[in-house]
């Protein structure tokens, strides 16, 4: 019982500061999904970009929607590609650059998913038609590439292209691909929809709808999809409330399961106690009737029998604790900022159990201290 308990507390306790970690971004009122659009007039990036940058416009006439956002991966629903990037001023030949993560954005992505904008501006309707060389980075990237700088209007590249983009605004750092990883340096380019070579081939971008009918709104962005693609599928349908539950669902399954187990074993486990020390009773009828015929108070009565349930608690809380610090260890995968041998998780459970079980033992010891001295000697 004690090692199902820590390893149930642990998880808790893991779960719980999951819940209260901070994204990046809002994850109420947020509705996602992708579509992969295939008309014929469809031929380039560039006639790609126009089409979902003229799409989004329509999403936003809907009713109930305050904004909308177009983004090449969706956190917690896709991960992003990675390249090495260079800065203008270490850039050279022995410069292996850093390793960013990136991504292509357009619309109100930002401002719809509640991502801060901690300097500069974000992209504008120029940025996406024509591509100005203009990028964002996240506040880890700018860290990284220019230490205790201001980023904005610093230049930097991918290593194996030869153009340079301008940063033209930072960004808080996001969590892309779960809530237990730590957010990846980030380089935003615009959806480009007139220069060809600036335009990313992307034919299903994420869309993020900010609404309060995140819930109910899927009927309708369905119905808007098929007028303008009929035979495009809609797929990755979400609200980022699910995402972000879906990216728990291994740790809250695992808590679930293993708190039921611990609390059927704690139940076991005391009844287990109660019986036992309930017999040890009813074999020393006689021995306690002596005792208390030879003046033994009913407090010493019931102090004998409890503490004889205190020896079998503490029997098992010592092999219990040793056990569960070696069970505990196959749980470091799941745990989240909570260590495998966590004192205080520990010691709270194993105080908790003490408790309990002392209040198991003592229905046994008032039971022996109500025991008639005379009619357990007439009995014998």
């Amino acid at each position: 019982a004690l090692v199902l308990l820590i390893a149930s507390a642990l998880l808790i306790r893991s779960f719980d500061r999951l819940r209260h970690v901070d994204p990046g971004y809002e994850t109420q009122d947020l509705f996602t999904f992708q579509f992969a659009p295939e008309e014929e007039y469809l031929k380039d990036a560039p006639s790609f970009a126009r089409f979902h940058l003229e799409f989004k416009e329509r999403l936003a006439a809907l009713p109930g929607v305050e904004r909308v956002g177009v983004v090449e991966n969706v956190p917690l629903d896709e991960s992003v590609s990675s390249e090495r990037f260079q800065s203008e001023a270490t850039a050279g030949d022995d410069d292996s650059g850093t390793l960013l993560s990136f991504t292509w954005t357009a619309g109100d992505y930002f401002r719809a998913m509640g991502i801060e904008v901690l300097g500069g501006r974000i992209f504008t309707d120029d940025d996406h038609l024509t591509h100005p060389g203009n990028v964002l980075v996240s506040r880890s990237a700018a860290n990284l590439l220019w230490p205790g700088q201001d980023p904005v209007g610093k230049r930097l590249r991918m290593r194996n292209r030869e153009t340079w983009e301008t940063v033209v605004g930072v960004v808080d750092d996001v969590l892309q691909d779960s809530f237990r990883q730590a957010a990846e340096p980030m380089v935003y380019f615009p959806l480009v929809g007139q220069d060809p070579a600036n335009s990313r081939p992307i034919s299903s971008p994420g869309y993020v709808l900010k609404t309060r009918r995140a819930d109910e709104i899927a009927p309708e962005v369905r119905a808007l999809v098929r007028q303008v693609a009929p035979t495009a599928p809609m797929y990755r349908v979400y609200t980022m409330e699910r995402l972000a539950a879906r990216s728990m669902t291994d740790l809250s399954f695992t808590s679930l399961t293993l708190g039921v187990a611990s609390g059927l074993a704690l139940i076991l486990g005391l009844v287990g106690l109660y019986g036992v020390l309930s017999y040890a009773v009813a074999e020393r009828t006689r021995e306690i009737g002596l005792r208390m015929a030879l003046g033994a108070a009913a407090s010493r009565v019931r102090g004998m029998v409890v503490g004889q349930g205190a020896k079998v608690l503490m029997a098992g809380i010592l092999a219990g604790t040793a056990a569960a610090f070696l069970a505990t260890r196959a749980l470091g995968s799941l745990l989240f900022e909570v260590g495998t041998f966590d004192l205080s998780t520990y010691l709270i459970v194993t105080g908790l159990l003490v408790l309990v079980g002392l209040a198991a033992s003592y229905l046994p010891a008032r039971r022996a201290s109500k025991v008639d001295p005379m009619e357990a000697l007439r009995s014998e």
